[in-house]
């Protein structure tokens, strides 16, 4: 889960009931007879799990089933299908297949953007990638006064640009950052998202140095991300975070 957004459970059994610790911390919990949705508040970005209990109306065995909901900086689960019914084993037997299959699709995909990452830098770069032509270049846009920080913010932010290259059917997007760090640990970044009006996401090409800032200390961090040009349009948030989910995150972020 994260804040604000929302996460809806659905079951193949009526529900008697539902148990859900720590109700008050969250924006909305709304039972139905089939199904729970719920919002977590900003202010449980630092708290700790709460666990929630759902019991079924039928009287078979399981008589109920318990989820621990985890607040993450940017990560949401939008729906979850909770399959309470006995299946045949093929059943089992396909869904481990399609698994299977998905997370060789992953690793592909992974490889292809690491191969992408290894290739030549700079300008060389983007003219191997397709990215620079006689009509395509790159666009950098100064955007420190447009985003804006939200509360509880485990970084401070100084200077933000956006940039952009490529065109329709292919392009990038980037957000390059000056924050500082005035906590007393380091944070060095572990993952960010960009997340769009209608809830579409961008997951940012793989990083081999994570770019780690020391307490007190200024940092410059830079994340990239496959967009077409059609994708780069509108206001975007974006999220970074660290290991312990201690987090930024910027609204308003817009590309050239």
């Amino acid at each position: 889960m994260t804040p604000d957004l929302t996460s809806n459970f659905l079951f193949d059994a009526k529900l008697s009931r539902v148990e859900l610790e720590g109700r008050e911390h969250f924006r909305r919990a709304v039972e139905a007879a089939d199904s729970f949705m719920v919002v977590p508040s900003e202010a449980m970005r630092d708290m700790q799990p709460q666990r929630v209990t759902f019991f079924f109306a039928d009287g078979a065995a399981p008589a109920s089933l318990t989820f621990l909901l985890v607040v993450h900086p940017a990560r949401v689960a939008r729906q979850v299908d909770v399959i309470r019914t006995t299946l045949p084993v093929d059943f089992y037997k396909q869904k481990a297949r399609d698994a299977d299959a998905k997370a060789q699709r992953c690793e592909e995909e992974k490889a292809r953007l690491r191969a992408d990452q290894g290739g030549p830098g700079g300008l060389r770069g983007l003219r191997a990638a397709g990215l620079l032509d006689e009509r395509l270049g790159v666009a950098v846009k100064n955007i420190t006064r447009d985003v804006k920080t939200r509360p509880r913010a485990a970084l401070a932010l100084d200077r933000a640009w956006s940039s952009r290259a490529g065109g329709r059917d292919k392009g990038r997007v980037a957000v390059e950052l000056d924050l500082k760090n005035p906590g007393m640990k380091p944070w060095t970044l572990a993952g960010a998202l960009l997340r769009g009006a209608r809830g579409e996401e961008l997951t940012p090409l793989p990083e081999d140095s994570p770019v780690s800032i020391l307490p007190g200390a200024h940092g410059r961090v830079m994340v990239e991300f496959e967009a077409t040009k059609e994708q780069a349009q509108g206001a975007y948030t974006l999220t970074l975070w660290d290991e312990d989910g201690r987090s930024i995150v910027l609204e308003n972020v817009a590309f050239p």
